[in-house]
């Protein structure tokens, strides 16, 4: 029997609902002929870095497959890895003819969130391979940002921050990956109104997350035609409740008076705005 502590707290909850909903699920640990274990077209992870599978492979020959992978058995010669894919790929590396293993029985949902979840958990997926994986979680698999948050040990804020780089424009995402600019770059650039003018001036001037973060809070607020110059005192603020809330703030003056804009992109993040003011979520007022 696998040791279920090993997987973490968000498969081992999928365990317990698999043991609650099924009575006749099983977790067994096998050696398998390692040509017999076939990679899931789920996989979250889509590069693989070539000097890590070196090292990993290099490990492989010298200490073996020291933990088994995760899989599910399609047929009686076949089997689908939920989880353990760079370990398969290193053992094919090291010219291993058979792999340890955990087979278990579940449905193709179910090893879609193993999969997932088991790959959210470790170091070194890329930002936006983080990203896809969290919104199939909660497409897919019908999860809430709340479940999903719980986990991987993460804040819901956490969460949709990082499904919101998905809103990014391709030529933004492109830079993502190719590792020019950072997740923190990318949340950053999302407020912005030019998101191309701001990438380009990271990139340009080595800026850092929180020069962009000021840069872009700077261009939202600068007078655009139709727009009355307006008091430093007035940008100032605006900068500053930009800064508390972590969201888009607009301030307009008529008069002796005007009026504030706070902007969000979701109920989660209203949530967040609202119990920053006032300690309290949005159901309170619902």
């Amino acid at each position: 029997m696998a040791d279920k502590n090993n997987l973490g707290r968000g498969l081992e909850s999928i365990f317990k609902e698999m043991s609650d909903n099924s009575s006749d699920s099983s977790i067994v640990a096998v050696e398998l002929d390692i040509a017999s274990v076939v990679p899931n077209p789920n996989q979250p992870r889509k590069s693989f870095d070539d000097a890590s599978m070196q090292e990993l492979i290099a490990s492989v020959k010298q200490e073996g497959i020291l933990q088994p992978i995760l899989v599910r058995k399609l047929t009686d010669e076949e089997y689908q890895i939920i989880a353990g894919e760079r370990r398969w790929r290193a053992a094919l590396g090291a010219n291993l003819r058979t792999i340890p293993a955990v087979t278990i029985e579940c449905d193709e949902t179910t090893a879609l969130q193993l999969g997932l979840i088991e790959n959210l958990q470790r170091d070194g997926l890329a930002p936006l391979e983080e990203a896809v994986a969290i919104k199939s979680l909660l497409d897919d698999c019908q999860r809430t940002q709340e479940d999903v948050a719980q986990m991987l040990s993460k804040s819901k804020s956490y969460v949709s921050n990082m499904i919101r780089l998905l809103k990014l424009p391709e030529s933004i995402q492109k830079l993502l990956s190719e590792k020019k600019i950072s997740a923190g770059h990318a949340r950053a650039i999302l407020e912005a109104d030019d998101p191309n003018e701001i990438a380009r001036k990271i990139i340009q001037n080595n800026l850092s997350v929180r020069d962009t973060e000021a840069l872009v809070r700077h261009q939202r607020s600068s007078p655009t035609s139709g727009d009355h110059e307006r008091s430093s005192d007035f940008i100032a603020i605006e900068y500053a409740l930009a800064d508390f809330l972590k969201a888009r703030v607009k301030i307009y003056s008529k008069g002796i008076g005007g009026c504030v804009q706070i902007y969000f992109d979701d109920f989660n993040k209203l949530d967040d705005i609202v119990s920053l003011v006032s300690n309290r979520t949005r159901s309170d007022f619902t």
